[in-house]
């Protein structure tokens, strides 16, 4: 299964183990845009999952403004399921999502306060 995992670049210290917990034990493939915040964590997560990493970055070469909603559309176009880990308030989050339910791919949201560790905490598994 093709996942991807979505969310605000705002987002810093997130519990990489319990984001892992949301991923189905099928997933063979993380699907994400490249940038900061949920978009490396999903990084970490292929990485300690062992899954193959597939990453969308925008292209403003080729697509100017557009770039992000093109990348957007690319990971809704690749991905089983997406997993949005979301501050509910980022519109490129609400705009991917709006494209899940526009391509009738299944999604998953998540408040992205559940996962991210107080300040000065670190993980230790």
């Amino acid at each position: 299964m093709r996942v991807a995992i979505i969310g605000s670049r705002n987002a810093k210290n997130l519990d990489i183990f319990q984001m892992i917990q949301r991923v189905p034990r099928n997933c063979s493939e993380i699907i994400s845009g490249g940038a900061k915040g949920v978009d490396a964590a999903a990084k970490t997560i292929a990485q300690v999952l062992g899954a193959i990493y597939t990453e969308f970055p925008p292209e403003y070469s080729r697509y100017g403004a557009k770039a992000p909603m093109m990348r957007n559309q690319q990971i809704v176009g690749r991905a089983d399921l997406v997993l949005a880990f979301w501050d509910l308030s980022s519109r490129g989050t609400a705009g991917t999502l709006n494209l899940c339910i526009q391509k009738r791919v299944p999604f998953r949201i998540f408040p992205l306060h559940e996962y991210e560790l107080p300040e000065g905490e670190t993980l230790t598994r």
